[in-house]
């Protein structure tokens, strides 16, 4: 082998080599992201799953009900109450919102781009007076 074949088959080996580390570091990348994201999903999930648990669990669940509407819980009352019954993780957020026709609040949960909604009502948890 020549010189120039030596050098020409160095420098097409190293800039190989580079892009393949290149194209590992990329995919290691993705895989934390992946993970982190699949991480703050599920720390939502056991939030949702929490507060669903709280709720059931409430000895004066009355005390958030709205007493200007027919059954309906207090987003005020609902959201103070949560947030001092269940602490968020570091970077997420929580909302309470009414949903339409006064059928109940939507809890939105978000951390990041990973988001969780679920519906809760009065009703579902025994509060409604016949």
């Amino acid at each position: 082998m020549s010189l120039v074949e030596v050098l020409v088959s160095s420098v097409l080996l190293a800039s190989s080599s580079s892009a393949a580390l290149a194209v590992w570091s990329q995919a290691g990348v993705a895989v934390q992201r992946s993970s982190q994201l699949e991480e703050r999903a599920n720390q939502l999930e056991r939030q949702r799953l929490g507060t669903h648990r709280w709720l059931a669990s409430l000895d004066d669940g009355l005390a958030l009900l709205d007493p200007a509407a027919d059954c309906a819980f207090a987003a005020g009352a609902v959201a103070a109450a949560a947030d001092q019954a269940l602490p968020l993780p570091d970077g997420a957020e929580r909302r309470w919102v009414a949903a339409a026709e006064g059928a109940g609040l939507w809890l939105e949960l978000e951390h990041g781009p990973a988001r969780r909604r679920q519906l809760f009502s009065a009703a579902a948890y025994g509060l409604c007076q016949p």
